[in-house]
């Protein structure tokens, strides 16, 4: 009976279908993004997109928009036009650290819920919080820190500050459908919008070029993930191999 009601709820809220202007998330919380998208009065053409899977979750998904698309992963990180990533988060199972813990104390609680018969507040304390498997989270701190180092070989300390404040965004309790837009002007200024409020801004060079090889540099820490972000298809491998 119990797993019965708990795969009832899986099945519900997986139901649901969350959406932006910009992008859509299904109820196989796969990203779907717009082929073009507006900013600063200009058009932008989607490049490519993909998602990063940690075993059966799918952690984001990502879009890649340009003025020019482009398949040179190092003609986009050292242009100076204006480029832009689409982060979207697609799984609650991706928190920071403090987070995690309220959300396990949380499973413990439904747990005693469930066996008394509270129903109500069960069902409220999954919708509003979206965790089936308090056991298999993704802490956002060691995952990105780990994210810059491989992309980066090591970081240097000129950004450490910035890499600690990049990952303060993710601090707070993260939520399916949640949107950052991560966008790269000149070769300095990055600047992190949240739901379109800016939250964040760095004016430097070597960490705008960090965070861009995060996703689409030589050694970006899903390989798959930067392939699909630079349009490159399993076809697209083969004609450069036989090259």
């Amino acid at each position: 009976m119990k797993k019965l009601i708990i795969l009832t709820l899986i099945i519900h809220y997986s139901s649901i279908v969350y959406g932006q202007s910009d992008h859509q998330l299904d109820a196989l919380y796969n990203v779907k993004f717009n082929h073009q998208i507006e900013f600063d009065d200009q058009t932008f053409t989607l490049n490519g997109s993909g998602k990063h899977e940690i075993k059966i979750f799918k952690i984001f998904g990502c879009g890649l928009y340009l003025k020019n698309p482009s398949k040179e992963n190092l003609d986009i990180i050292y242009s100076t036009d204006t480029r832009i990533i689409d982060f979207v988060i697609s799984s609650a199972q991706f928190q920071s650290e403090n987070t995690i813990k309220e959300l396990i104390e949380l499973h413990e609680k439904n747990k005693d819920l469930l066996k008394t018969g509270e129903f109500d507040e069960l069902f409220k304390n999954i919708e509003d919080n979206e965790i089936f498997f308090p056991k298999r989270f993704t802490e956002t701190k060691p995952f990105f820190e780990d994210a810059f180092n491989i992309a980066n070989r090591g970081y240097e300390e000129s950004y450490n500050n910035y890499i600690d404040d990049f990952i303060a965004l993710f601090e707070k309790k993260n939520c399916k459908g949640d949107h950052y837009r991560i966008v790269f002007k000149g070769s300095n200024l990055t600047q992190i919008y949240k739901k379109g409020e800016l939250v964040f801004k760095a004016n430097d060079k070597a960490f705008q070029k960090a965070i861009l090889n995060v996703f689409i540099g030589n050694d970006a820490f899903d390989k798959k993930l930067k392939k699909d972000l630079m349009g490159i298809k399993p076809l697209d491998d083969l004609n450069k191999n036989n090259l």
